[in-house]
């Protein structure tokens, strides 16, 4: 089954400076996205607070940084505080390449590894974590049809709510406008997706980051959630457990009528 990602926004960095620009800013070590390998990763503010989350990769020689379509005008703000001090050009390029998703059988002309790669030449398809196997194609859409009829990939359109699920389920939460700088890296789990480097040296944020893996006390928690509501649930809302303020809303997706999965970020005393 394919899935149009378009809701998918890409911010494109180039120039000759973008991979030192973006070690310096970047939770994820530049130095292991190539051509064969993307990564999770996520821009934070002096505080270590998430700015915007991310999946980062390269294509055609540039940097792209993969999100909702409606996060890429604060998070190329944020960026470009700093851009200005480098040899380096951050672009909107949500409609530079197309984006599809697809989720089925694993395909051994594929990537066989989460986040592995391949880079073709107006293609690159990347393996998403997810099961059954999911992958997604970015590029040229002459290429990527070409290459969904090479695999014999039918043309079935699933539901976006269905890509999104997959997400949720293995605790990958977006960042969206209403809940940028709201949570730590580790209040979303992003060590365990590789998402966070601890030995790439200093980035923006990086200092309280740190203090939160080597000697803080984690008092928030990523839980995934099976909710029924009335209304549509609001990222970045508060919990609340017997009148007292639990957590909050990070993420979701909607499974059925009124049925709903959602990523929250709880406290100690609500587990």
């Amino acid at each position: 089954m394919i899935f149009d990602l378009t809701s998918l926004g890409l911010l494109s960095i180039s120039g000759e400076q973008a991979k030192k620009f973006l070690q310096g800013q970047l939770t994820c070590h530049v130095e292991e996205v190539t051509a064969s390998q993307s990564r999770l990763g996520a821009h934070c503010n002096p505080q270590g607070r998430i700015i915007s989350f991310f999946r980062l990769f390269m294509y055609g020689g540039d940097y792209y940084l993969q999100m909702p379509r409606e996060l890429i005008p604060l998070a190329m703000q944020a960026l470009q505080k700093y851009a200005v001090f480098f040899k380096v050009k951050l672009t909107d390029a949500s409609n530079a390449l197309q984006q599809i998703g697809y989720v089925g059988n694993e395909l051994l002309d594929l990537p066989q590894h989460t986040d592995e790669q391949l880079s073709l030449d107006k293609l690159i398809i990347i393996r998403l974590p997810g099961t059954p196997a999911r992958y997604q194609f970015m590029g040229e859409i002459s290429a990527i049809h070409a290459f969904q009829h090479q695999l014999n990939i039918p043309t079935v359109l699933g539901n976006f709510n269905v890509w999104k699920s997959i997400d949720i389920a293995h605790k990958i939460a977006a960042i969206y406008p209403e809940t940028s700088e709201k949570f730590l890296p580790h209040d979303l789990h992003l060590p365990q997706l590789n998402a966070v480097s601890f030995t790439k040296g200093c980035y923006t944020g990086q200092e309280i980051i740190a203090r939160m893996q080597y000697r803080g006390k984690l008092k928030n928690h990523l839980q995934l959630v099976t909710t029924h509501m009335e209304t549509l649930p609001i990222r970045g809302n508060d919990i609340y457990l017997e009148g007292k303020n639990s957590g909050n809303v990070v993420d979701f997706c909607q499974i059925d009528d009124n049925i709903y999965q959602l990523l929250v970020v709880t406290q100690n005393n609500c587990q």
